[in-house]
């Protein structure tokens, strides 16, 4: 015999010995399915509950009705929104946050408007606010630091402004 032939025969010998062990497993095993029940999901909604209201924050016209109409902003100015919403709040370690956005405004005004919460104050919720109403005061100010003639007449439709309800 040859020494490929040789090779050949070795290497179909190998290959018939290594494929007879391959359908045995060398160790038991066993499962069981375990009894966990059935699971559901919590829930976290936010419904408005009231149109809200727009007031004056700071200056000569402090506390008083803000007239999306007829008022005109300059820098510096800031409006409040007071409006009021019903939460939602099912889940065993839910937490989430009231925040308030812009992200809807629009109009050439956008741009030079913040927005916080009144007084620095973000609204912490948990299960325990679930089917209450909270209120949520939005301020939203004309940047102070806006120069020039940036802004001037031009207009911003706040009525996209928002109170977003985020799970932390």
């Amino acid at each position: 015999m040859n020494k490929a032939t040789k090779g050949a025969l070795a290497a179909a010998a190998a290959a018939a010995i290594l494929a007879g062990g391959a359908g045995t497993m060398a160790a038991w095993n066993s499962s069981v399915n375990t009894n966990g029940g059935t699971v559901t999901a919590g829930s976290l909604n936010l419904t408005a509950t009231d149109a809200g209201s727009w007031t004056w924050v700071g200056g000569t016209k402090d506390g008083t009705v803000f007239n999306a109409a007829t008022d005109k902003l300059v820098p510096g100015d800031t409006v409040r929104n007071t409006a009021k919403y019903k939460i939602t709040a099912v889940g065993t370690n839910l937490t989430a946050t009231l925040t308030p956005s812009l992200g809807g405004v629009t109009g050439e005004l956008a741009a030079q408007l913040d927005v916080t919460p009144a007084n620095g104050a973000t609204i912490s919720i948990t299960s325990a606010d679930n089917n209450t109403e909270k209120t949520v005061q939005t301020d939203i100010t004309f940047k102070s630091a806006t120069t020039g003639t940036t802004g001037q007449g031009k207009s911003a439709d706040l009525s996209g402004a928002s109170v977003v309800l985020q799970q932390n």
